[in-house]
């Protein structure tokens, strides 16, 4: 369900590219020497305007440029079919939509995050926002270093709906739950299903409180 993204964007390089067109200002056509290319706006030897960066990797980024990085809107289309389309600050995705290879996707806001421990700053999901499973699933809330932190709402495709607090992206936290049926639980939840101490609502008002498994009420013995 998470998204771990590249450090930075479209790096400026250091390097100085060879180039065709007009450079350093102008549009141009660049091979820079670790095998990146640029197509694009050049404004004093950097990318600057609108262009495509595309890295040796066959990662690309196509959009707008500011001081040589992806600075807003624009498109960073990875080899393996995953994309983020949104608005680019300093090289780093600040709002917009990510589709994953899978077919999952994220759609929100992002903010600038740090690995303690390998003090590595990367933009992750913080704030609201929706992730929508491949298969039609999806859950809607707060984000916070690019996993669910705080209130929010998942929905499955088959129409149960558990509301609540969740604490991590395995859906894992303390709410209640509808059924398609009337039923409702309260209590629990691990992977958005009950699992611990709840109870379960039935249609007429009564409550069968309990500890839960994998959704299942366990008998008492």
């Amino acid at each position: 369900m998470m998204w771990y993204p590249q450090p930075l964007i479209a790096q400026e390089r250091a390097e100085a590219p060879f180039c065709q067109g007009n450079p350093p200002t102008g549009r141009v056509k660049c091979n820079y020497p670790n095998g990146d290319n640029y197509t694009g706006d050049f404004v004093n030897g950097r990318p600057q305007g609108s262009g495509v960066y595309v890295y040796a990797n066959r990662d690309r980024y196509e959009g707008q440029f500011r001081n040589g990085l992806p600075n807003g809107q624009g498109t960073f289309i990875f080899s393996n079919d995953a994309r983020v389309k949104g608005v680019f600050q300093n090289g780093q995705i600040r709002s917009g939509t990510i589709t994953f290879e899978n077919g999952d996707r994220f759609v929100g806001d992002f903010k600038l995050v740090e690995n303690l421990s390998s003090s590595v700053i990367s933009s992750q999901p913080t704030g609201q926002g929706e992730f929508i499973y491949a298969n039609g699933d999806r859950y809607k809330g707060e984000f916070f270093a690019g996993s669910p932190f705080g209130p929010g709402v998942f929905t499955r495709i088959n129409g149960i709906r558990c509301q609540g607090y969740f604490y991590n992206d395995a859906l894992d936290g303390k709410g209640s739950c509808t059924y398609p049926d009337g039923i409702r639980y309260e209590g629990e939840l691990r992977g958005g299903i009950p699992h611990g101490v709840g109870a379960i609502i039935d249609t007429k008002g009564k409550r069968f409180s309990g500890v839960f498994r994998n959704g299942q009420r366990q008998e008492e013995t």
